[in-house]
């Protein structure tokens, strides 16, 4: 028994060591992110705001999952526009002006899936349109980071 998870835990780290050279992964270096300096009650704000863009990408993937466009439409508004009403102006130009074009077309991003899968999209198309907001996250996550 033992033997077969050491093998198993060997044969894993091959594979993943193997997938990380094919597929362009490196070894981190020197975090070179901009930082984002937010008050504590700014910087929680939009982590909440992260937390609610990976509900809404789980409920639109459970949803294309299971063929209910209903559920993706109603999991993609609820990172649309509608969640940045409540965003101060002051709190908007302490942010760098690429995150705000970056958070603005995700929002809207969301609206679009929201609206197309209303009236019926594919599965493919909503896989599409949800692959180009996980595209505009990874792209953020890559750009920026928050102080702590």
């Amino acid at each position: 028994m033992r033997y077969l998870a050491a093998t198993t835990m060997l044969a894993s780290i091959v594979l993943l060591t193997a997938c990380s050279a094919t597929h362009g992964m490196t070894v981190p270096g020197p975090d070179t992110r901009t930082t984002i300096h937010l008050s504590a009650e700014e910087g929680a704000h939009l982590r909440r705001g992260m937390r609610i863009f990976l509900e809404s990408v789980q409920g639109i993937a459970d949803g294309v999952h299971r063929n209910r466009m209903a559920q993706v439409a109603r999991s993609a508004e609820r990172s649309g526009m509608g969640m940045i009403e409540d965003i101060s102006f002051s709190d908007a130009v302490s942010l760098p002006p690429e995150f705000i074009i970056m958070s603005i077309d995700t929002h809207q991003k969301f609206d679009a899936l929201s609206r197309s899968a209303a009236e019926n999209a594919t599965k493919a198309s909503a896989l599409e349109q949800l692959s180009a907001i996980l595209a505009n996250c990874t792209a953020c996550h890559t750009m920026y980071r928050l102080a702590r």
